[in-house]
This record gives structure tokens, sequence and C-alpha cells, in this order.
């Protein structure tokens, strides 16, 4: 993959962004809502992390609904959604070429794309995400975001796994796309 300064610098200031979040709204340690029934899915509790730069509060609340827009359709296109199922062409839609790449390597820890056709059922329990923002010079360049997805998994397999970790996304022409990801997966409880 070519890199190019821009892309270079873009990085390293998204990461450096990543790590100067307050550990307070750490979606990992945070309790988030819980379990409503069944029938009803949970909507995701976003809120703004760190914001580097100046970016007004309409603007503010603009990009928090782009981003949480791009991780709530990778949550319910991977995770969520019809079981039994093999297909899950459309988990990393809003990934870059190159990210797409590398999470279709990995999905089995960025989707059920291992389970699908052993599932019956497949629940949210718990949607946190904390957006931080990084603002150069008033001009949007970037956004990390914190994650904690929960669910509850029946049929063939029956048991609850937490995801967790980071999405790195960039602005693209009409939205957002994820250039990077650290994401881990284990059985809750564990």
């Amino acid at each position: 993959m070519r890199t190019t300064p821009w892309a270079a610098l873009l990085l390293t200031l998204v990461l450096a962004l990543a790590g100067c979040s307050s550990g307070d709204d750490d979606p990992a340690e945070s309790g988030g809502p819980a379990g409503e029934t069944a029938s009803e899915p949970i909507a995701t509790d976003a809120a703004l992390g760190v914001v580097k730069g100046a970016l007004s509060d309409a603007a503010a609340a603009a990009v928090l609904a782009e981003v949480t827009q791009v991780v709530d359709r990778w949550f319910d296109n991977a995770y969520v959604g019809d079981y039994p199922r093999e297909k899950f062409d459309t988990a990393f839609a809003d990934f870059t070429k190159d990210a797409r790449g590398l999470a279709v390597q990995q999905a089995a820890i960025l989707s059920n794309a291992d389970l699908g056709a052993d599932l019956e059922a497949v629940e949210a329990t718990q949607r946190v995400v904390r957006v931080d923002v990084l603002v150069p010079k008033g001009k949007l360049a970037g956004a990390t975001v914190r994650f904690r997805l929960v669910i509850a998994m029946t049929g063939a397999v029956e048991r609850t796994d937490r995801v967790t970790g980071r999405l790195m996304l960039t602005p693209v022409a009409g939205g957002w796309q994820v250039f990077g990801f650290d994401v881990q997966r284990d059985e809750e409880g564990s």
C-alpha cells in the first residue's frame, strides 16, 4: 500500500487523539444501557469524547450522528440481523478498500461470519460508542470511535460475546469511512 505524507500525518494524528481519551467514558468499562426486551432493539449509547480543535455545537452533533450511523451499520450488518445466515457481504461496506481487505481476513472477530449458519438469533444487549474528533485548524481530519458491543447468541452456539475496541474513521464525500481498527472479541464473563 502506498502512503502519502498527508495520509501518514492523518493516521498519526488520529492515533494520537485515540490516546488522549479520558478513561471515564471508556465504553469497555462503562455499564451503558443493558437488556431491553428481545422485541425492541436497544439504541446505541453514543456521545462525544475528546474534541481536539474547534468544532461548533451543530458540527459536533452532525459528526456524532454521522459517525454513529457508520458504527451502527457495522454492528447491525456484522453481528446482529437475521439468522441463520452465511452472507455478511455488507458488514464492511463503510470500510475503505484496504481496511475492508484486512477486516475480511479477521472476519471471525469483526463479524459473526464463522458462526452465522449455526445461529438462530443474535440480540445486542449493549451498544456503547464514544467518538473522539480531530479538527486541526478548523478542518475535520478524523475520528476515533471507542466502542463496546455485547451480543447474546442462541442456536447451536449459546453464549454472550463482548466486542470492544477502536475504529479510526476519515471524512469522505458524503460521510465517513473506517480506515483502521483495533478490535477484540471474547466471551462475556471470561
